[in-house]
């Protein structure tokens, strides 16, 4: 029992690198959000984290409009909005990927989130403001 013990202590340290060079293997891909109103494209932002970007957009929940003009920031408001940023700036950590930032182009907001694939096609994603959070389950895409 001892030696189990000492060998899977052993092994364990081994094993972590190895999961962080996988990267973001596993995210890639198109992800419907969970009110199926977007499309988000995941892949990695050149540093083997992930990054996201909208890929489609119901014309209902934007209301036709083909801009950002609900960011924030002022200089932001007449790009496209396919292709604006999502998901960015996340860390590797044991249970996934935090300390990254979320943007929300229905609201213009921008708030801390976490990513957690809970299998091969389910990806919890957190979004929080302060102390509180609130998490959707998006699912992958089969669209091309």
């Amino acid at each position: 029992m001892r030696h189990t013990f000492l060998i899977a202590l052993l092994v364990y340290p081994v094993m972590l690198p190895a999961a962080s060079a996988e990267g973001i293997g596993a995210l890639a891909g198109l992800w419907r959000t969970a009110r199926h109103s977007a499309l988000v494209e995941i892949t990695d932002c050149g540093d083997a984290t992930p990054c996201g970007a909208l890929a489609w957009a119901s014309e209902a929940v934007f209301e036709g409009n083909t801009q950002d003009i609900r960011n924030r920031n002022l200089a932001l408001r007449e790009r496209p909005l396919l292709g604006v940023p999502i998901l960015w700036g996340f860390q590797r950590r044991e249970t996934g990927w935090q300390s990254g930032r979320i943007y929300n182009p229905e609201d213009g907001k921008t708030f801390r989130a976490n990513l957690q694939q809970l299998s091969k096609d389910e990806l919890r994603v957190q979004g929080c403001l302060g102390p509180l959070c609130r998490s959707q389950i998006w699912t992958r895409s089969t669209t091309n």
